[in-house]
């Protein structure tokens, strides 16, 4: 880990998607006020993390896809057996992350890189990490370019690793709808007294695109691709309505 700013910029190649800028990220909060057990599903994160580590010895080395405004990795910070590197390809949410974590970085416990995250897997060396967490990032990706990364989230992840994703899970036939309309009725409830139309019709586009064939994230699906890379112990430990947390381990 790096001994100066903790902090590096790299070309990002044209890989991946950039689904969150301009308003979307200045009005993020709102997101979350829209999203009230998101919370709930990282606290869940956190246990799973911490039962993890408490079976480990000695400091490890855990990755956050697509860390956002840094939740997920605030949680993994937490931990005092943990090192954590951060990798986004959005520079405004890795500006409030870097607010956010400053204390982190500033100790060195803490490397935050932008970066797209299949380019950032594939320049990683085989088992390079111990822990790798991910919090709503895996499912804005096209269902080719997420199965590539999950190639290489195996392939870096260490043995006996662990991989936590807390993300947009969908459920088979009616339950996956209900869910949806649950959601867009939470962004219509927290935003229109806000009177923020715009954005309002901006998250619900969002959703909508993220209903396309080639973009779905259902349960089922990741399970069973999982399972045919090698993972063992796969589960989802908690579910609220779209969201869940699905975990991994590598053997």
């Amino acid at each position: 880990m790096r001994s100066n700013t903790q902090y590096e910029d790299r070309r990002m190649n044209g890989l991946g998607e950039r689904r969150f800028s301009g308003t979307l990220t200045d009005e993020f909060d709102l997101w979350r006020l829209a999203r009230p057990s998101m919370g709930e599903l990282h606290e869940v994160v956190r246990g799973i993390v911490t039962a993890f580590t408490e079976r480990r010895h000695g400091l490890l080395r855990a990755l956050d896809i697509g860390m956002g405004d840094g939740s997920i990795t605030g949680l993994l910070l937490t931990d005092d057996k943990l090192t954590v590197t951060g990798v986004d390809n959005e520079p405004e949410m890795i500006e409030r992350a870097r607010e956010r974590l400053a204390e982190a970085l500033a100790g060195g416990r803490l490397e935050i890189v932008v970066d797209d995250a299949l380019h950032y897997l594939e320049a990683m060396p085989s088992g390079a990490f111990d822990l790798i967490a991910s919090g709503n990032a895996l499912h804005n990706m096209t269902v080719d370019h997420r199965a590539r990364v999950e190639d290489e989230i195996w392939r870096v992840l260490a043995p006996s690793g662990l991989f936590v994703n807390a993300d947009k899970y969908a459920q088979a036939g009616e339950a996956h709808h209900r869910d949806l309309r649950h959601q867009v009725n939470l962004f219509f409830d927290v935003l229109l007294p806000r009177e923020k139309y715009d954005l309002l019709r901006q998250w619900v586009l969002h959703y909508v695109e993220d209903e396309a064939p080639d973009r779905l994230m259902p349960e089922a699906d990741t399970v069973e691709r999982l399972s045919e890379l090698g993972f063992a112990d796969l589960e989802i430990a908690e579910r609220r309505y779209m969201d869940a947390v699905l975990v991994a381990h590598k053997p």
